[in-house]
């Protein structure tokens, strides 16, 4: 009677203890038997189960797919990159100045926005005969005009960090549609039979492409955003040969083929209450 007694209440104890711990699934399918000390906003703090030490572990709720506590209740821990609460304090305006369009003697200013979570439209107007002036050139004039939609292709979480990175920090594609007109005066030297010659070309196209690229944020502050790109053109244009190629301060090609390399440098400004959600 009482080897009874002593296994009933073994069995007993040992149900309860069973039915007493929590279970921390992590959004790789594994499962951690633990015992929750307490949940904060950000973190959950815990105790192994099987350690009798109670050593205290934090993770990090951006790992974790749910939580089932030892009383029946679930905790579902919602994906943080759709929360825009998590970027409440990044600014979402970006003013960039192109500096491979200054070597081109353009000056590119370009204005980015950010739209929703991993999403920015961003324009950027351009004025010829501002920068640089390569060598033979001797007058540019004209603007152009071109707007790209920015889709971030990583996550803005580091794997082992809970904090985000700036809600415009990351490497996008981002398709881009133009327009350019200009003129472009310059000497041309020809060694082939010794000659030099002035041309006047002109320009007013329409353009569509693709731009790969990485914008990096400095102390949530400052950006320096780089990106090469390829378009096709079309319209009137004046520069036939491989000696007359289109420029277009950070673009140039010929043969209705452009390729463009951008470093752009740039400040935030602005506030994020108008970050969406859907």
């Amino acid at each position: 009677m009482k080897t009874k007694l002593i296994i009933a209440i073994a069995f007993l104890f040992s149900f309860t203890k069973i039915s007493a711990q929590d279970i921390i699934t992590k959004k790789n399918g594994e499962k951690i038997m633990v015992i929750i000390k307490e949940v904060t906003k950000n973190t959950i703090i815990y105790v192994d189960y099987n350690d009798v030490n109670g050593v205290l572990f934090t993770i990090d709720k951006v790992l974790i797919s749910k939580v089932k506590f030892q009383y029946g209740k679930y905790l579902n821990v919602k994906n943080p990159e759709k929360n825009p609460m998590y970027f409440f304090d990044d600014k979402i305006n970006n003013i960039m100045i192109n500096f491979s369009a200054i070597a081109g003697n353009t000056l590119a200013v370009a204005y980015e926005k950010n739209l929703k979570i991993g999403q920015s439209l961003m324009i950027e107007a351009k004025i010829y005969g501002i920068g640089i002036e390569p060598e033979g050139e001797i007058k540019k004039s004209g603007a152009g005009l071109g707007i790209s939609y920015r889709l971030k292709t990583a996550s803005l979480f580091n794997k082992e960090s809970y904090r985000p990175k700036h809600i415009l920090h990351g490497v996008y594609i981002a398709p881009t549609i133009g327009f350019s007109a200009g003129k472009n005066t310059s000497d041309y030297y020809y060694s082939y039979n010794s000659n030099q010659s002035t041309h006047e070309l002109s320009h007013r196209i329409f353009y569509f492409g693709i731009n790969y690229g990485k914008q990096l944020v400095l102390q949530r502050r400052f950006t320096i955003d780089y990106s090469f790109g390829f378009y096709y053109y079309f319209g009137k244009d004046s520069n036939t040969d491989e000696y007359n190629q289109l420029n277009l301060g950070n673009m140039a090609g010929s043969n209705n083929k452009l390729f463009g390399f951008n470093l752009r440098i740039g400040f935030l400004t602005g506030k994020t209450a108008a970050i969406k959600n859907k």
